[in-house]
């Protein structure tokens, strides 16, 4: 069995494919017995009919399904050796049907999709932001040390980090009830705007009234109840000391040398990951926003209903369709953009790397697909021209909280819900 390219004229290509009268002839073996399986003839059992029979009733099917099979056998590594993406024009099969004990030789011209050359992937321009590597390990260090912080009582004035024991009346008004307890780290926000504002420079034994003030809208001023606390307790915090025992216990690591280092190492790795992503993505980009044109709409159709069976909806809208029909149509242009971005610089796959590929159990088109287009894409990185930017400051205004907990004189009227939490 064998094929030949013969013609290549622009988006043509012609092939003759020759099946040798010895295969033809299993070929036309295995059909006709295939069908004597099928068939019921009077005075014969399944699958022993004569081939002379089976020739005389069913000539016409026999020579047909032989042509489909051999057409099937010899086209099957037709597209490993030559990586073609076919047009949505259906091949033009030569009308020559197989004789059994003659060789079997016809011609098919496949019409091929002709990529347009691709334009302005040299050079492109990409950015990404700066980013200060050793500030990352220090606030990643900073992080953990503060995981293991621990607290201590102290009559001193509470501070940022400290934590605050405070003691208010049950709400319930048991007379048998003692003061309830609630304790808050200042920093943390735990309680709502304002709150670590009182709670900061008090010592064991202070008390404070607050309410709540609305600062926004027609309704402003105080409102709601008025809540008063007695300091309980000030604990201070402190952080462990930035030493071997504190490598052992956080990292399991003898020296805080080797621990900065792995945190280091761990730090450079996310980066240089999530810039490889980044610049990718800008690059694709780029390079698709220089490069339009229509695609084979048979490729995006086929990736299309790939998206949508991820999804696992029942009854896709209309909507999703669009916008999965948008993705593939993409990617199947950024499939064929680096495809011919590798043909244009000759960036190829040594056999060696396809053959290994093969004997691991891998495809061989679709490793050399997959392949040769990473290096496309590594060619056009390599060439583009990367710039460091600060990081954009510009962003969304924070929110704007409508109220705060406020300090109010403690002979205020009070409602009836003092001391509620």
């Amino acid at each position: 069995m064998a094929y030949e390219l013969i013609k290549e004229e622009d988006d043509k290509r012609v092939v003759r494919f020759t099946m040798d009268a010895a295969d033809l002839k299993k070929v036309f073996r295995k059909v006709k017995r295939d069908i004597s399986k099928e068939v019921s003839i009077r005075g014969f059992r399944p699958g022993h009919v004569p081939d002379s029979i089976i020739e005389k009733r069913f000539g016409n099917i026999i020579v047909t399904e032989v042509a489909e099979n051999a057409h099937k056998q010899l086209s099957e590594d037709l597209f490993e050796t030559f990586d073609w993406v076919l047009s949505a024009n259906e091949p033009e099969f030569e009308t020559v049907l197989p004789v059994e004990g003659e060789d079997y030789v016809y011609t098919v011209t496949y019409r091929v999709f002709l990529t347009p050359e691709p334009v302005d992937y040299k050079e492109i321009k990409l950015s990404v932001p700066q980013y200060d590597r050793e500030k990352a390990v220090e606030d990643t260090i900073e992080h953990l040390q503060k995981q293991f912080v621990s607290f201590d009582k102290t009559d001193s004035p509470s501070a940022a980090g400290d934590l605050v024991v405070l003691t208010y009346p049950d709400p319930d008004g048991a007379p048998d009830s003692g003061p309830r307890e609630l304790t808050a780290v200042i920093g943390q926000n735990d309680m709502g705007p304002g709150f670590d504002e009182l709670i900061t420079g008090v010592k064991p034994g202070d008390t404070f009234t607050m309410q709540m003030k609305v600062e926004q809208g027609k309704d402003t001023g105080l409102q709601g109840p008025v809540h008063t606390f007695a300091v309980k307790e000030v604990k201070a915090h402190s952080y462990p000391e930035l030493d071997d025992e504190f490598a052992t216990k956080a990292g399991g690591f003898k020296t805080m040398d080797e621990f900065r280092q792995k945190i280091r190492d761990d730090v450079n790795t996310r980066y240089d990951a999530e810039t490889k992503s980044f610049t990718e993505r800008q690059a694709i980009d780029s390079i698709l926003d220089s490069n339009v044109f229509d695609v084979p709409e048979f490729m995006v159709a086929n990736l299309t209903e790939d998206y949508v069976s991820q999804l696992e909806e029942e009854e896709p809208t209309e909507e999703t369709k669009k916008v999965a029909g948008e993705l593939a149509e993409r990617k199947v242009r950024e499939f064929l953009l680096l495809r011919e971005i590798a043909i244009c610089e000759s960036l190829e796959i040594t056999e060696d790397e396809i053959e290994e590929s093969v004997a691991s159990g891998d495809n061989r088109s679709s490793y050399l697909d997959r392949n040769r287009n990473e290096k496309a894409l590594e060619f056009v990185l390599n060439s583009a021209v990367i710039e460091e930017k600060p990081p954009v400051e510009d962003g969304p205004e924070p929110a704007v909280v409508p109220w705060k907990w406020v300090s109010v004189d403690p002979s205020a009227k009070k409602t009836s819900s003092e001391g509620e939490e």
